[in-house]
């Protein structure tokens, strides 16, 4: 079986970064409700971090893919690709 080439997306734009990318994960993600920003939480109270989202992101992904009948051979550095291109893609508060 061929392999598909390496999924670039050539043109988007990422948001600037003060965060390094060990920052941004252990930083809650944020809401904004009524115009007002606020961190979500677990329902213990425990922040929701953006490592807890991507991790949550990466196992809906992973289970799609399954479900598909397709497996993922280097699944560390798909995980690895996911993270970071999430990072990248997100906007830092203000």
């Amino acid at each position: 079986m061929s392999r598909l080439p390496t999924y670039r997306i050539p043109n988007y734009v990422t948001a600037p970064r003060t965060m390094s990318f060990q920052e941004w994960l252990k930083s809650p993600v944020m809401e904004i409700s009524d115009n007002m920003p606020k961190s979500r939480k677990f329902s213990n109270g425990d922040p929701y971090t953006h490592s807890n989202f991507v991790e949550h992101f990466i196992e809906d992904l992973l289970g799609v893919v399954h479900k598909s009948g397709y497996d993922i051979e280097y699944q560390k550095q798909f995980k690895n690709e996911i993270a970071v291109f999430i990072y990248r893609l997100s906007r830092e508060k203000l």
